[in-house]
């Protein structure tokens, strides 16, 4: 029984929460035992009314369905521990903030991320990322229309082991850059 954490950060990207939480994806998720649903939806407004539950929010945006299949659906508006809700997860589903790309990608114990860009942003910064960590296998990437066909690749065990480590972090590489630049 694994668990799966999806974010989208701070902002908003409400087609992607709303696919996650159609019956056609949680019925794929339970296909590859997956218990736990968490979903950090920022700034969005949740809709629950296709799995048929009611559900109150805390507050803080707080609050978790169990879905007729019996999979715990957590929902979460904002959170400021997003690392420890990756340490908890066996999979990652990310939009293309670097932020949380990287702070998945750096974990002791990476997991697998596949990352949705928010193809709605300006510029669509977010896509070029996740297409560049893609193409160097750190990660993979979909589209929210193409997730359901994404998915059974992403969860499948054997595509897990052509993931490669994202490298360390080297701090003297920045000094090195800088101290060049300025003719040291």
């Amino acid at each position: 029984m694994s668990t799966i954490l999806v974010t989208v950060g701070s902002t908003l990207f409400p087609t992607l929460t709303d696919k996650i939480l159609s019956n056609e994806i949680l019925l794929l998720f339970s296909e590859y035992d997956i218990h736990k649903v968490i979903i950090q939806y920022g700034k969005a407004e949740i809709k629950t009314s296709s799995l048929n539950s009611n559900i109150s929010l805390d507050s803080e945006g707080k609050g978790s369905i169990v879905t007729k299949e019996g999979m715990i659906v957590e929902l979460i508006r904002f959170t400021d521990k997003f690392d420890i809700l990756v340490d908890q997860s066996d999979y990652v589903i990310s939009h293309a903030g670097s932020g949380s790309i990287l702070t998945t990608l750096r974990r002791t114990k990476p997991k697998p991320l596949l990352v949705v860009p928010n193809e709605t942003l300006m510029d669509n910064h977010q896509a070029e990322l996740a297409d560049e960590l893609s193409e160097k296998n750190y990660l993979m990437v979909s589209k929210v229309e193409d997730l359901h066909q994404i998915l059974p690749k992403f969860l499948d065990s054997k595509n897990q082991s052509m993931i490669k480590p994202f490298p360390k972090m080297d701090p003297t590489k920045f000094s090195g850059i800088l101290d060049e630049l300025m003719g040291f």
